[in-house]
């Protein structure tokens, strides 16, 4: 049995067309599965937790239909992933985890991926930490916790997520170009902080830093290699920080970021880690898979278990 959790509104909203022409496999495959439609992550566990409560079959296993933000969503949910095992129908706009796992699109070759357990391997659950924050308005906001499987930092990175994810008209109209167009803007506008960084008990000091992202998997934002060789199955994070440039000196990085070509130059540090623990100087704003709740001065980020993916 296959547990099915469908985002509706991924991808622009075409995730119930999506559903349907791959309810039309299920069904011609007798393959047996039970519909869930997501909202929030609260709800996600819910029906996640009936799930674990009426069946004796483990591992339970979950399909996603969705992108990167509804894979997030239920791994929050996930309470016992040692008992679970998950899958992906992508179908998102920015698909960082279905690129790092050159996951097929077409959908016949997903499926059977899936059904025929054609590769299956066991992947880091992170977990980032924050507190003293508050929203961009000032407004305080909790402390709080989230789990992620892609990426999670703070600064420039974690701007972009935040103006691209609030402006629905210029995302609509930009489309995926949204991202580019903040990436350049926010170059100039993003607060430089000073940031104190502990990986695995080793402190060091960073001045006037853009960004520092906590890399699970090599690419993040739309397709963009910040750790080449990270691997989402050996336990340790790469830590990418950006510090120390000119505005002019960050904004010629950009495109070597896209390329690969920023490692070892000027300004950039790539270091690993399975823990890492941040203090700045001023509240930067935070991001956990693309989602952000805010702008924090303490922040914690590390491995805290495995779930097995099958595709």
């Amino acid at each position: 049995m296959y547990y099915i959790f469908v985002n509706p509104a991924s991808k622009s909203g075409s995730g119930n067309a999506l559903w349907s022409e791959a309810e039309k496999i299920f069904k011609s495959r007798d393959i047996s599965y039970e519909l869930h439609f997501t909202k929030k992550y609260e709800s996600i566990q819910k029906d996640y937790e009936e799930i674990l409560a009426k069946t004796d079959e483990r591992p339970v296993k979950l399909i996603i239909l969705g992108g990167d933000g509804t894979l997030n969503q239920v791994i929050q949910g996930i309470t016992k992933p040692e008992e679970t095992e998950l899958s992906l129908i992508r179908n998102g706009s920015g698909n960082d985890f279905s690129r790092n796992k050159s996951l097929p699109t077409d959908l016949n070759e997903i499926i059977d991926g899936i059904v025929n357990r054609k590769h299956e391997m066991n992947i880091d659950i992170c977990e980032s930490v924050y507190s003293e924050g508050t929203l961009p308005n000032g407004k305080p906001v909790p402390d709080g916790s989230h789990r992620y499987l892609v990426s999670s930092g703070l600064g420039y990175d974690a701007d972009i997520c935040y103006y691209a994810n609030h402006s629905p008209k210029l995302k609509k109209l930009l489309k995926h170009q949204v991202y580019t167009f903040f990436g350049v803007k926010n170059v100039f506008t993003t607060g430089l902080a000073n940031m104190e960084v502990n990986i695995n008990g080793q402190i060091s000091f960073y001045p006037h830093v853009y960004f520092l992202a906590a890399m699970n998997q090599p690419v993040e934002g739309g397709g963009v290699p910040m750790a080449p060789n990270a691997a989402d199955s050996d336990g340790v994070l790469d830590i990418l920080i950006i510090y120390g440039l000119s505005r002019l000196g960050a904004l010629m990085l950009v495109p070597k970021l896209k390329s690969k070509k920023h490692v070892g130059r000027k300004g950039v540090a790539l270091l690993r880690g399975k823990n890492v623990k941040v203090t700045c100087n001023i509240p930067k704003m935070v991001h956990y898979d693309g989602e952000t709740p805010g702008l924090f001065k303490s922040f914690e980020t590390g491995i805290v278990g495995q779930i097995k993916f099958v595709y």
